[in-house]
């Protein structure tokens, strides 16, 4: 009886056998670096506009405080200031020529400005003036409801006005230049906590700052 020989497996040792293909890239790690560009071009595309916007807003709201101290020359775009005294008027104050409300009072606020040499007049009349207090409320100087005033006769403006002979003065480098603003607040408000500015709104120099004096 023959005797069938089952023939043994032949073992292929591994090295020896066909090299997998490799395996195919994928497609975000074959595009990593075109995304990355495509995100930073993104967004830049939203953030310059926000940063531009952001600088004009500022511009036209100044709200970085530049901080001057009583009494004390402050430089500020183009010229020095200070703040020389702030006085509440009481209703039957005899400087007060016009009608006032019964719940109103009206705030004097002095400065001096000496411009740097360069700086020009209707560049410092471009100020604003305001009064703040620490509740956020806010009052523009000079409104248009505030009464008639009399006594001595200040410039409303930071650069040129009229004296008490109606004659043209102008602020030069070098030399003090007083003006006045006036301001119409809620009766009995005290000074204490208020804060007054001096803003130059529009402007690319300013940054968004402000000159602030505290009563």
């Amino acid at each position: 009886m023959n005797s069938t020989t089952t023939p043994e497996p032949v073992q292929i040792p591994a090295s020896a056998g066909a090299a997998l293909p490799p395996k195919p890239t994928g497609w975000w790690r074959r595009n990593v670096w075109w995304l990355l560009g495509i995100a930073v071009l993104g967004t830049w595309a939203i953030y310059a506009p926000y940063r531009e916007a952001l600088s004009a807003y500022r511009e036209r709201h100044p709200s970085y405080p530049v901080h001057a101290g009583k009494g004390e020359w402050t430089a500020f775009e183009g010229a020095r200031w200070r703040l020389v005294g702030a006085e509440a008027l009481i209703s039957r104050d005899p400087r007060l020529l016009g009608p006032l409300r019964k719940d109103a009072g009206v705030l004097l606020v002095r400065f001096e400005v000496i411009p740097d040499s360069g700086t020009k007049t209707a560049a410092l009349d471009a100020c604003r003036g305001a009064v703040t207090d620490a509740q956020g409320r806010r009052w523009e100087a000079n409104p248009s409801r505030l009464p008639r005033l009399g006594g001595p006769k200040l410039p409303n403006t930071c650069g040129s006005g009229y004296d008490a002979q109606y004659k043209q003065i102008l602020a030069v480098p070098g030399r003090p230049f007083a003006f006045q603003h006036a301001y119409l607040l809620p009766r009995g408000q005290q000074l204490d906590g208020l804060h007054a500015r001096i803003e130059f709104a529009n402007s690319q120099t300013a940054k968004g700052r402000y000159l602030d004096f505290a009563l």
